[in-house]
This record gives structure tokens, sequence and C-alpha cells, in this order.
């Protein structure tokens, strides 16, 4: 990215009067894969205005954000989680595909699951069904990953 912060104001100028969404600052250009990803990382310690602002930006960009977005509801941060997930609501549509999928591959652990059916509740979906086998697979790979970092840090 650049050497200096990017504000969420400065963004926020330039989606409202451009129509391409990479920009040029300090002579490098910022991409949008680039600009999500601060927007989200801004949210691990954002104030409740700056959050705000965020998402309200990624809903703006709507779905190119979408798989950053869903991968944010894996994050560790309470703020991000969150905000990741309601502006996948506030997209709507386009998103559903990609958060039944997340629900899919994440049926088996409990606070991902959670979260991809208040979404899928808020978009009025149903929750898609999940093959016994499949959660099994998941848990077993789960448990090879975990087995696989036990002994590489041991």
């Amino acid at each position: 990215m650049t050497t200096s912060p990017i504000s969420l104001e400065t963004i926020k100028f330039h989606l409202i009067w451009n129509k391409d969404f990479s920009f040029n600052r300090e002579n490098q250009t910022v991409s949008l894969e680039e600009l999500v990803e601060f927007l989200i990382e801004s949210l691990e310690d954002a104030d409740k205005q700056t959050a705000n602002k965020a998402e309200n930006l990624l809903t703006r960009i709507g779905k190119p954000a979408i798989p950053f977005l869903v991968r944010g509801l894996r994050s560790g941060h309470n703020r991000v989680r969150s905000t990741c997930a309601m502006v996948l609501v506030r997209i709507g549509q386009p998103a559903v595909a990609s958060v039944q999928d997340f629900y899919v591959r994440n049926a088996s652990r409990p606070k991902l699951r959670w979260i991809a059916e208040f979404i899928l509740s808020e978009l009025g979906r149903q929750i898609p069904p999940v093959d016994a086998r499949e959660l099994e697979a998941n848990r077993q790979d789960m448990g090879r990953k975990v087995l696989q970092f036990a002994k590489a840090a041991g």
C-alpha cells in the first residue's frame, strides 16, 4: 500500500466522485483489493464512528468486497466479524451464494455457523442442508490441521 495512511474520508471522497475504485496516491495505485483489505483491517482498532464509516464504504463497494467480507467472518475481532456480517446483509442477494458456501464449509464450527445462519436469516434465505458425512470430514480435517500445527510447534 502507501507509506502514509489513507483516511476513510479520502476514500469516501474518491468513491463518491469517481466510477473507478482504484486511485493514485503518491505515485502508487491503490487497488480495490487493497482498499477493501484496508477497510476491514481498520475495523480491528476502530471506534464506533470509524467502524460505521468503514461499513458504509464497504457496502458502497458491494459485490467486489464479498470474498473479503466472508473471509472477515473468521476474524478473531468481534467488531470485524459483526461489521462484515452487517455489510453482507446490506449487500443482499449478491452475497447469498458466498455466505451459503461459508456456512457449508464451517457448519461444524458453532461460532462460524451461527454468524452464517444470522446473515442468511436476515436475507430471508433457508439454511442449506449439510450432509453429516461432510461435517465429519470437516471435523477430521480440522483435527489433522491441529496435529500438524502441534508437531510443527513442538
